[in-house]
């Protein structure tokens, strides 16, 4: 965002904030609804059959057997997610796909760079008297729902998962940290040739649990999965 819009210009919310808030209840809802089967899944895959997150053949062959599944899971939850009614402090509740639809019909299509973000009125529309706030007056409260902003576990989610980034060496400036989290993420890389795969694979969709998506079905599949890769 910011090599895109400039620095220093808000463009990025660093660490917690206020304006946070309308995107971390969204990440309450996919936890709720889908992501928490798959943590505990890979917990007690972890804790309790061989898998070694720190193996990065191990990575390989849970993405192997389950990142197809997990990416249908989180499309059919957006797409649920996408016509449920939202409701909307002095608004009329429309759910996202009515709102897209909507700003379409209002503002037209628009991408990443508007024509001048820094302008705080733009010029009127032919037949409209006054300005129209511009960008930066727009989005001074965009992210911040008020009324989930009071509840106690939207809080404790954005505490929890939006860890302290540390004091600025100027507290009354709201830029960059002076430190970023970071995950590194492995390239897992198959270690199998073609051929082993197509074993591997072969012998997996015979298996009562293969193509299920329970919990106790993705752990039974693990095991079997795991053992196999371990001779081939």
């Amino acid at each position: 965002m910011e090599e895109v819009r400039g620095a220093e210009r808000g463009s990025y919310i660093w660490g917690r904030s206020v304006h946070n808030i309308r995107i971390e209840r969204l990440w309450v809802e996919v936890t709720s609804g889908f992501g928490s089967k798959w943590k505990v899944l890979f917990q007690e895959l972890e804790a309790m059959h061989g898998l070694n997150v720190d193996n990065d053949a191990h990575i390989w062959l849970l993405q192997h057997l389950f990142l197809d599944t997990i990416n249908h899971d989180a499309e059919v939850w957006a797409a649920v997610w996408n016509e449920h009614a939202i409701s909307r402090r002095g608004e009329a509740h429309m759910s996202p796909s009515q709102m897209f639809v909507q700003g379409l019909a209002e503002h037209g299509q628009r991408g990443i760079l508007p024509a001048d973000a820094d302008t705080d009125v733009r010029e009127p529309a032919e037949g409209q008297e006054g300005g129209i706030p511009g960008e930066n007056v727009l989005y001074d409260g965009y992210g911040i729902d008020w009324d989930e902003l009071q509840r106690t576990r939207i809080r404790a989610h954005n505490a929890e998962n939006n860890v302290d980034d540390g004091e600025l060496l100027n507290p009354f400036l709201s830029d960059r940290p002076d430190r970023l989290s970071h995950i590194e993420v492995p390239d897992a890389r198959c270690p199998f040739t073609v051929e082993q795969v197509a074993m591997l694979d072969a012998h997996l969709s015979h298996l009562p649990c293969f193509a299920r998506t329970t919990i106790q079905s993705c752990k039974e599949l693990w095991v079997v999965a795991l053992q196999v890769a371990s001779t081939l």
